[in-house]
């Protein structure tokens, strides 16, 4: 009966020191996974600040682009072509040349630029 008695207090021990590596091994890994949060919110702030500077160097193509959209007259980035048409087929209605909606069976309708 002490057998038992001993082997069960020697298995409490040993699985309570076990439980204490695991309880290590997680608090190293809590402050791990901290640290990296960390080394991440550096990174961010730091892309943000890299990020500014791109805006800074960027800013000529800015300039440019609020140039051409005060003058632009529609979103196509040429004039628009006229041989493409409106094109109403048996399964809707696309854009395309007037020659392929006449080849395709579709009615040609003209679209104003």
């Amino acid at each position: 009966m002490r057998f038992v008695i001993h082997a069960t207090l020697l298995a409490l021990l040993v699985s309570a020191l076990a439980g204490c590596t695991v309880l290590d091994e997680v608090d190293k890994a809590n402050a791990q996974m901290a640290e990296r949060s960390n080394n991440k919110n550096k990174a961010k702030v730091e892309a943000t600040t890299t990020a500014s500077a791109a805006d800074a160097k960027a800013s000529p193509l800015l300039e440019d682009s609020k140039r051409w959209w005060k003058k632009a007259t529609s979103l196509a980035p040429r004039a628009v072509d006229a041989s493409i048409v409106k094109c109403h087929l048996p399964g809707g209605t696309e854009f395309r040349s007037k020659d392929d909606c006449l080849s395709r069976g579709g009615v040609p309708q003209g679209v104003s630029g």
